[in-house]
Parts: structure tokens; C-alpha cells; sequence
């Protein structure tokens, strides 16, 4: 019987979607760690939940990872507009626009080139997908501290990030996520900033 529940603890959700997903769960001392491969691709999508307490988090924090194959450059950083943002443009801090007023008002975005950026969130599906949660953080780790996070990453790889400062116990919420990331770097692939081919590198 699927339960499919949070009554019955976030981790039986998380282990049921693993196993539906054909992946793998670990529960370990301090993070648990999920590893789902993107079904019909060469990618594996790797959530971590941290507890509150863990490295001083003020809260649970989720996250989900997908190592790509860049082609170039390109970064981006996106979350939810709050005053803070707001503030911020008045001392010079600019955010893109994509042409949206509703995605506008309800987003900032950074990046390294302006055109990439509109062209990548002009995807009429992908936005869908963003505006379903109701948090969002996304960004492409592509520094060296923003890296080192990550291991030893080989030349030329590069990480999709979602971050989210609660514990997701949610099945559909964990496939909302899921088809975030996977649309985001499909979308990725289509403007050529990212490879198709497998990164051989899985965190």
C-alpha cells in the first residue's frame, strides 16, 4: 500500500519516493541523503535534508543537487522578491527582468548575461514549474567556494541548485522539485549552455 504521507514521518516519504524512482536513501548521522536518477539521462539528482542544530541551521533546510557539464560561463541566481530585494535596487543592486510583470514582481533574478537569462525563463513550462513553489532558491554553483561544498569537482563541471529552508515531507512536493530540475537543465541544454552528456561526477 503507497501512503504516501507525512503522518507516518517525512523519511517513509522520502524512502517511497526513492524506491518508486529506482534510487537510494541514506539515513545518516547528521544528513540524509537521497539519490534519484533523472529517468531516460545520464544525471542523478542528489536531496539532502538538514536538521535544525546541524552546523548552527536555525531551521530544517532541503536541498537538491544536479551536477551538470557546462559549456561555458553562464550562472544565474533566483528566489522569491522580498523588501530586502526591494531595497537593495535603490543602492544599485539590479535584478533582470524577463519581460513578465507577474514573474517580475514575484522573482529576482541575477546572472551573467542578460540575454541567457530572459531566453531561459521566457520557458513558459519552466515557469510553471517555479511559480508551484511556494519557496524557491535556485542558482548554479559554479565558483570554486561555491564548489568546494561539493567534494573534489572535476574541470568544467558545474552544480544546479534548489535550496529550501524547511523539511519537504511531501510526496508531491519532492516531485515538484524533481521536475524543476529536470526541466531547468533541460532548458539549460537548449540554449547550449549546458551538455546533454553525462557529467561522470555524482555527489
Amino acid at each position: 500500500m503507497k501512503l504516501r504521507s507525512s503522518v507516518y514521518g517525512w523519511k517513509s516519504v522520502w524512502m517511497e519516493f526513492s524506491e518508486e524512482r529506482a534510487g537510494s536513501f541514506d539515513e545518516g548521522s547528521n544528513v540524509f541523503v537521497m539519490r534519484v536518477p533523472v529517468k531516460g539521462k545520464p544525471f542523478t539528482i542528489t536531496f539532502t535534508m538538514r536538521p535544525k542544530g546541524h552546523k548552527g541551521a536555525v531551521a530544517d533546510t532541503t536541498t537538491a543537487f544536479l551536477p551538470f557539464r557546462s559549456k561555458g560561463e553562464f550562472s544565474f541566481a533566483l528566489n522569491n522578491r522580498n523588501w530586502i530585494d526591494d531595497a537593495s535596487k535603490i543602492f544599485g543592486a539590479q535584478d533582470i527582468e524577463i519581460g513578465d510583470d507577474a514573474f517580475d514582481r514575484d522573482y529576482i533574478i541575477k546572472g551573467s548575461d542578460k540575454d541567457q537569462v530572459a531566453r531561459l525563463f521566457s520557458n513558459e513550462k519552466l515557469k510553471d514549474l517555479i511559480t508551484e513553489q511556494k519557496s524557491v532558491k535556485l542558482s548554479i554553483h559554479d565558483e570554486p567556494k561555491e564548489l568546494a561544498e561539493h567534494g573534489t569537482v572535476p574541470p568544467g563541471i558545474h552544480v544546479l541548485a534548489f535550496n529550501d529552508k524547511e523539511a519537504i515531507n511531501s510526496f508531491d512536493r519532492l516531485n515538484q522539485v524533481y521536475d524543476l530540475m529536470v526541466e531547468l537543465l533541460e532548458q539549460l541544454i537548449t540554449i547550449d549552455v549546458a551538455s546533454a552528456q553525462d557529467p561522470n561526477f555524482d555527489l
